[in-house]
Formats: structure tokens, C-alpha cells, sequence
């Protein structure tokens, strides 16, 4: 997977580019989330070893549900369901006058904390992750906490879930708080935070292993 945060392009560590999938309670993921979320965390441990908190900021009105975990599953059964009474040049039609109306969907903003001082910020490639996807991005974690879909649009939402990523020395166990604070009309301001926790037999960023 290309590199996510935009270095150097002579700062490519092995981690980086060889993670694909991810450990979570058993069972391996190799879907475009546990990908993205396998290279981000692999990225940060290799060329941030301090860090030890991330924190993603955006705007949206998407409401979280489990549809959002398969979007291609949720679209084709909305287009099944359109189907019959809606033919498709209007639907597309009707989707490119809602898109010329509210426009494209927002950036996400990153922050790289070492304990509480922030040591990067960048906003991620919209070619990568916009609102819209990190909404689909945040489902899985809701999803790997096993956190019931009634939890997942309330104002603050904590979780936690064990990690490995088979194919780099990414484990650990993910932590997160996810807050949102509404703005106007269905948009919300979201924040993300995430530590990611060392295992007891596993060295701390920045420490050598035995």
C-alpha cells in the first residue's frame, strides 16, 4: 500500500510496505479497512517511534450503521431497491445535482502526539481517505470492539480491541475514543483518538526489544 502520510520517499520501511492485513481475535481481515489501518499503524511505529496517540478530525453527516462495514453490499441493494421504479440515468442525475449542492465530501485531519505535544499534522490524501471513507474506516473499529451498532452515533464512544499484523511486528491493542459534537443540520464535527498499547512482552516505541 502507498504510503499514507506523504514522507520522504526515501524513508520507506520495510513494515510499511508489507502490511496487508490484520490479527484480531483470531481471525485475519484483509479488506481495504484492515489494510489501511495495518500500513497507518506499521507507518507511525517506523518513523515516529514516539508517538503514542493519534488523533483524526473531520466534518460529516454520515449516520454509522453496520451497512457502511460493505458498502458495495449496502449500494447494489439500494440499486436493487430503486431498480424497479427509478431508472438509472435519473438516479444519477439526482446523485450529481446532490453533489453539485453539498459538493465533496471533506479532508480528515491527522495529529501525531508524543504524550501531549503533537510532533506532526497533516491532512490526509483525499485520493486515500475523505469523510466519507473514514466513516467507513471508523465502522470496523466499532465492529472489532465488539461494540453494539446502538452505541455507534452517541456523543462518545469508547473501545478496544487486540491487534496483530501478521506480516510486520505491528501488535499491541488498539484503544480509541470517538466524539461528536453537532454543528448544524445532520453535520457533525468528529474527533478520533487512538493509542495503540504495547503487549507486556512487546518493548514500548522507542525502547529496544530484549
Amino acid at each position: 500500500m502507498a504510503r499514507i502520510l506523504g514522507d520522504a520517499s526515501d524513508k520507506l520501511p520495510a513494515a510499511t510496505s508489507k502490511a496487508r492485513a490484520l490479527l484480531i481475535g483470531g481471525v485475519r481481515f484483509t479488506h481495504a479497512a484492515a489494510r489501511f489501518w495495518a500500513s497507518l499503524l506499521s507507518e507511525v511505529a517506523a518513523d515516529y517511534p514516539d508517538c503514542n496517540a493519534l488523533v483524526f478530525k473531520t466534518l460529516a453527516g454520515t449516520v454509522l450503521t453496520r451497512d457502511l462495514l460493505f458498502p458495495e453490499m449496502a449500494l447494489q441493494r439500494e440499486l436493487d431497491r430503486l431498480q424497479p421504479t427509478v431508472p438509472i440515468e435519473q438516479a444519477l442525475k439526482e446523485a450529481l445535482a446532490e453533489f453539485e449542492i453539498f459538493g465533496p465530501p471533506g479532508s480528515v485531519q491527522l495529529s501525531l502526539l508524543a504524550d501531549d505535544r503533537e510532533i506532526k499534522r497533516c491532512q490526509l490524501p483525499l485520493d486515500c481517505v475523505d469523510a466519507d471513507i473514514f466513516a467507513y474506516l471508523l465502522t470496523w473499529l466499532m465492529e472489532w470492539a465488539e461494540l453494539p451498532e446502538s452505541q455507534w452515533n452517541s456523543d462518545r464512544v469508547e473501545g478496544a480491541f487486540p491487534i496483530r499484523d501478521p506480516d510486520s511486528t505491528l501488535s499491541g491493542r488498539v484503544q480509541f475514543e470517538f466524539t461528536r459534537s453537532h454543528i448544524s443540520e445532520g453535520l457533525y464535527r468528529w474527533q478520533l483518538l487512538m493509542r495503540r498499547m504495547a503487549l507486556a512482552d512487546e518493548p514500548r516505541n522507542g525502547e529496544p526489544g530484549n
